[in-house]
């Protein structure tokens, strides 16, 4: 069996070396097999961009350890410098030497400058071939971004560290070039963590996702498993994009905003707490007797997007681009059939 490429162990980590101060990181525990590529996911602030810099070097952890192919290179009392690692860095702004050319820029961190090989095979692959006498300057972003990838690459780094490496591109850019990375990742045998905010583009070229909030890893799972089986509100909420309703159970029953819901043989289930379902499963309607009222509303391609107070509750209704209601109108909001739902906590999935 193959080794994993990446393994991190009780990781924790904080700036403040206070003992009663909070975590930046707790208890993170990943590993990342050879030839895949590994979604880091979550909001800003998370912890994420601290736990690249612990696998780069640039951080002594607090606790636990950090192991790149069969070998430790971080933990509280040794910590292996950044340029002995073989880790590839590609950064959201690029960081491109402005003054070196397309060639000069991929060939700077090799140590035997006369063998090309690689960097001529790496230079076809991201299709900068016919640009090697060009300057940064003179490139388009998606071509620094795949420039970046490839001076990442070049000196035989066998695991790369990208940091939000889209976010500065263009839609169409965007699309096409993640559509590319996982190949070429895979053509020069790496492994790879790419940081993300974005749900969506983690889940469509990543082999696996692990989904991170306030310094801890709520769930690492395929893509198909985070979007069937997410493990708690928060993957829920951020990675499908679900409604979070709080439940009270009223005798043989639970109550939601939504009314009463079918809790499949939970009734016995004093922790339950809430519920979590996606926008395209509830119905709106407009009624002057309704109990809710539309807040806002956004054109979401073929869909609308309603923004809706209920009681105390403020939820996302999907529905079709017919169904259009103006800012301060009634209604009354319905749970589809032939949908589901999710029980918290317990990730229980509940079908309509």
């Amino acid at each position: 069996m193959e080794k994993d490429a990446l393994i991190i162990d009780d990781l924790h980590h904080k700036y403040d070396t206070r003992k009663y101060s909070n975590w930046i990181l707790n208890k993170i525990n990943l590993k990342i097999e050879n030839g895949e590529l590994l979604g880091l996911l979550g909001p800003s602030g998370c912890g994420k961009t601290t736990l690249l810099r612990l696998i780069a070097g640039f951080e002594y952890p607090s606790k636990g350890k950090i192991s790149l192919n069969d070998k430790e290179i971080s933990s509280r009392k040794r910590i292996l410098s950044p340029e002995k690692r073989n880790i590839g860095m590609v950064f959201q702004d690029y960081a491109l030497f402005p003054h070196l050319n397309v060639l000069e820029n991929v060939m700077f961190g090799l140590k035997n400058k006369k063998d090309r090989s690689r960097v001529d095979y790496l230079l076809n692959v991201v299709g900068l071939d016919s640009f090697v006498r060009r300057y940064p300057h003179e490139l388009s972003g998606g071509q620094k971004q795949r420039l970046a990838i490839a001076r990442a690459l070049a000196p035989g780094t066998n695991f790369i560290l990208l940091d939000e490496p889209f976010c500065s591109l263009d839609m169409h850019v965007k699309l096409k070039l993640r559509s590319e990375l996982p190949n070429i990742i895979r053509g020069c045998n790496a492994s790879g963590l790419m940081v993300t905010h974005d749900p969506e583009e983690a889940m469509s070229i990543c082999d696996k996702v692990a989904v991170m909030n306030e310094g801890k890893i709520h769930q690492i799972d395929t893509p198909i498993n985070l979007l069937n089986n997410p493990s708690t509100k928060f993957v829920s909420s951020f990675i499908l994009g679900n409604n979070i309703i709080n439940l009270k159970k009223n005798g043989n029953s639970f109550i939601s905003c939504l009314g009463e819901i079918n809790s499949s043989g939970l009734l016995n289930n004093n922790y339950i707490k809430s519920m979590s379902i996606s926008p395209k499963f509830i119905s709106i309607k407009r009624s002057e007797s309704g109990n809710a009222n539309v807040i806002s509303k956004e054109f979401l391609g073929e869909f609308l997007i309603y923004k809706v107070s209920i009681n105390e509750d403020i939820l996302r209704v999907r529905t079709n681009i017919n169904n259009l209601l103006n800012n301060g109108d009634k209604c009354f909001l319905t749970i589809n059939k032939n949908s589901h739902y999710f029980l918290y906590p317990g990730a229980h999935k509940v079908y309509i």
